[in-house]
Formats: structure tokens, sequence, C-alpha cells
């Protein structure tokens, strides 16, 4: 049975998801997504800052849901937290965006952090649809144990640090079974379902330690996102 509690998770994201990337040296940094992880997140004043722009996406996030494109110039970005007072040498409070080189589709996914002055972590996703295609679920793993995915008859190792694993299934739109074990005990599953497979969509499956041992001691967080919608986002945003 998986035991581990958030705060250990979180940690994990500033090992494997932050602290071992290496930041774009650009002049003008690629707009970015964001993703609340929870309601506290998305109830925050946040802005997206560099040192020419100020973009305050405060009541925009949903923690089920991407912002759309925040669009900001130059470099390098950084999120401040509008709702707390300044440093007393009057300085933002605010935290440095690391974006992995190559990355041209950020998604920050904004965690709670009780250790930073602004109150959270960031976590970045490369959300290119080029790589992470429609029809595709990504697999990102917070529960620090080494867990089996499998969906119809591809199975997958998805690594507890937060490091994305995808299964591209193909073919027709239909249900397809779910099954998730741990790496050492494959024949034990700890969660088994029927999902919608959907060529026109792709499934962002955050897998968490379950608040309900007795139910099941894995718990999945899934963001979906349609590309019919996504289009017509885009298209209303080029018109505006």
């Amino acid at each position: 049975m998986i035991r581990l509690s958030i705060s250990t998770c979180f940690l994990a994201v500033a090992i494997t998801g932050i602290a071992q990337l290496h930041a774009q040296n650009t002049a003008t940094a690629p707009p970015p997504r964001v993703l609340a992880w929870d309601e506290m997140v998305a109830a925050r004043e946040l802005a997206l800052v560099t040192p020419q722009d100020v973009v305050d996406f405060s009541g925009r996030m949903h923690p089920h849901k991407r912002t759309q494109l925040q669009r900001v110039r130059g470099g390098p970005l950084a999120i401040r937290a509008l709702d707390r007072d300044p440093a007393p040498d009057g300085t933002p409070i605010q935290r440095t965006v690391q974006i992995p080189q190559g990355v041209t589709h950020p998604l920050l996914v904004l965690l709670p952090d009780d250790e930073h002055a602004t109150g959270i972590r960031i976590l970045v996703v490369d959300d290119n649809p080029a790589g992470f295609r429609w029809g595709a679920y990504r697999f990102l793993n917070t529960t620090g144990h080494e867990l089996v995915v499998q969906l119809d008859d591809r199975a997958v190792r998805v690594p507890g640090n937060w490091r994305p694993v995808d299964i591209n299934l193909g073919g027709e739109t239909r249900g397809v079974g779910a099954r998730i074990a741990l790496a050492e005990a494959i024949e034990h599953p700890l969660y088994s379902a029927i999902w919608e497979f959907n060529t026109d969509s792709r499934i962002l499956c955050f897998l968490m330690p379950g608040d309900d041992p007795t139910l099941s001691p894995v718990m999945i967080k899934a963001i979906p996102e349609d590309r019919l919608t996504l289009e017509a986002d885009a298209a209303a945003e080029r018109g505006q």
C-alpha cells in the first residue's frame, strides 16, 4: 500500500522537475499556459512577469483546465504573488520560472509550497502537441513509487519522480481497460476501470496517493483537453 504525504511529492518536484533542468537563455520566453494544482492555488492573485511586462492572470486559473496562452514581452519569466506584501526592501515576492531548453509550449503547473515566500512551486511540463499528441495519455507519477500503467494491451513503467510517460493507443474512439499496479507487484492491481479513448483529446494524468486507502491507494487527477476547443480558442485569439 502506498503511504506518502503530498509534501514529500512536492519535494520530488523540486529535485526532479525543476532543479535538474537548464533554463532557456532566450531574449523572449515562449508564452506559457498555466494550470492550478487545486482550488486554493486557483484563487490566488498571481502575475507572469518579465523585465518588460506584467500580466495578471488572477481569476483565470482552474484546477482542471489550462489557461489560454499568457503572452508577455521579453524574458526571463517569473511568477509574482500579487496577494503577498513586498519584502522589507520593497522587492515584489516572486519566483523564477525555469523553462527547459527546447520547450516551446510550456505548461506551468502551480503547486502549493508553504516553504517559499510566494506560496507556490512551479512544475514545467512540455505541452507541445507534436510530442504530447492527440489521442495520447501522459502520466506523471507523484507517489514516489514506480507504477505500471496498462491501457488495453499497452503497459508502461511510470517512475515516481514526476517524469512524464506517454501512452499512444491509436485506433478509433472507444472504451479501454485501465489498470495501475506497483512495479514490484503487477499481479495485484491498485486501480482498474474503463476509460474513454478519444482521438480528438489528450489527457494529462497525475497519479497521486489516495486520500482513502480503503477505496484505492492511488488517485488520478485527469486534465483533459479537446482539440476542437483548443483550435476554436486559438482562432478567437487570432481574431482579437
